[in-house]
């Protein structure tokens, strides 16, 4: 199946943001100096995308004048302008004459940065009504959220948590794949929307519904306030400062640690300073590379606290151990950032509050960049240095050279599901083949 188009609702008022949207509906509202709406058909039409119809209301006359005078190379683009607010569904219905067989439907006021063909390919193999888009939400307490099948069938809309009920934290990202057929079910009189009304009333009347789980480097974001319009903002800044990176690699003068399994031992939730157990030369390396004037920090992810097994007190001693390890060899680890959620929310356990969704948690690339606003070093001079392949895609995503570590035996699996740069057997491996000039990306 070749899918080709994409409606995107453009109707929203924008009334939150105050001044930025006095003038202009939401979607040309500029982040990272071109209108949201820009950034959305560019990843859609990365994907595949040549037909763009957008359904507009507010202020819907500027939309149309923008793209008659900035058009787009290589698509079409149709403006709807809709009657009155006829809901998410309701402009589907409106363009319903439009319609090919299956569509992408977006949201003109989310932000989306995500390889999408995958997504397009799994609706093909399964035909669905329609594949949503969903990830972990970071306030899943409040969120609405979807009960879903281990083979990826969605059974229920979460409008209201029960008490006692434990949820899986499973929120829509509204991006849908939708077959056309769906139609039937949206009706032509009033109102109505997605979440609400329609998708609830497809599994009543027992058709299939899918979803598709956000890859984990990837970025969807809803920038109606001011301080998710702002992250928004932040994200396309590290994104340029990524791509800038990896297209002029400088020479190593940071080096970016994973904790367990590059400098101690992964004994699996290490929740006490007496279970940390320095791996054999790991402490030499650090000395050697701090020594060569190479700064160095760590860069980890740290569950252990979500899941209620481990307080951030008793972690920070944990880390005062190891810069105590490091500092008896001569070494010196400049800072230590640590992502203490985990966005599962359905086991009877831990602290709901970092039981979420985030950006700092690898293979996202958010505690690289903290570090780096916090130091200020160059990425193009940084090296990641990791054991999982989720050390490796964090690394990447914030545009780095990356060093995977390990056995042989561990570093083959790993390698599977991870394009690291080198490879190792350890860190002390790696540590000297950088202060004796070696180039580990030959």
């Amino acid at each position: 199946m070749k899918l080709e188009q994409a409606l995107i609702l453009c109707g929203g008022k924008g009334t939150r943001l105050g001044e930025r949207a006095r003038n202009l509906p939401k979607p040309l509202i500029p982040v990272g100096g071109r209108p949201v709406l820009d950034h959305i058909m560019d990843a859609l039409q990365a994907a595949g995308v040549t037909q763009f119809i957008l359904a507009a209301g507010h202020l819907g006359e500027t939309i149309t004048e923008h793209y008659r005078t900035h058009p787009r190379e290589n698509c079409t683009i149709e403006v709807l302008i809709e009657p009155g607010p006829l809901g998410t569904a309701g402009a589907v219905q409106f363009a319903a004459d439009r319609l090919g067989e299956n569509f992408v439907l977006a949201y003109g006021d989310v932000f989306i940065d995500f390889e999408l063909r995958p997504m397009l390919a799994a609706h093909a193999q399964h035909a669905p009504l329609g594949t949503l888009l969903v990830r972990a939400s970071d306030h899943p307490w409040d969120s609405h959220l979807i009960d879903r099948a281990e083979s990826g069938l969605v059974r229920e809309f979460i409008h209201e948590h029960q008490p006692g009920r434990r949820y899986q934290n499973l929120a829509n990202a509204a991006v849908y794949i939708l077959n056309k057929s769906i139609l039937k079910y949206i009706p032509t009189d009033r109102a109505t929307d997605f979440g609400a009304n329609i998708f609830p009333a497809v599994l009543k009347a027992g058709e299939a519904l899918r979803t598709y789980a956000l890859p984990e480097e990837g970025f969807v974001k809803d920038m109606g306030t001011p301080d998710r319009l702002a992250a928004v903002e932040q994200y396309l800044q590290e994104r340029t400062l990524a791509r800038e990176a990896a297209a002029a690699p400088r020479p190593i003068t940071t080096v970016l640690l994973d904790r367990d399994g590059v400098l101690n031992i992964d004994s699996d939730l290490i929740d006490r300073v007496e279970r940390l157990e320095m791996l054999p030369g790991a402490a030499e390396a650090v000395a050697l590379l701090t020594q060569s004037g190479i700064h160095c920090y760590v860069i980890t992810n740290q569950p252990v606290v979500a899941r209620g097994l481990c307080t951030e007190d008793s972690l920070r001693q944990i880390h005062t151990h190891l810069e105590n390890e490091v500092a008896r060899a001569g070494g010196k680890l400049e800072g230590i950032y640590y992502c203490p959620h985990h966005p599962e929310t359905h086991h009877d356990e831990g602290i709901a509050d970092l039981r979420r969704g985030c950006r700092c948690r690898k293979p996202a690339p958010g505690l690289i960049f903290q570090a780096q606003r916090e130091h200020g070093f160059e990425l193009g001079g940084a090296v990641m240095v990791g054991d999982r392949s989720t050390d490796i895609r964090a690394g990447r995503a914030a545009g780095l050279r990356t060093i995977l570590v390990g056995s042989e035996e561990q570093r083959q699996r790993e390698a599977v599901k991870a394009a690291a740069d080198a490879q190792f057997s350890s860190l002390l491996a790696f540590a000297k083949a950088i202060i004796t000039d070696q180039n580990p990306f030959k």
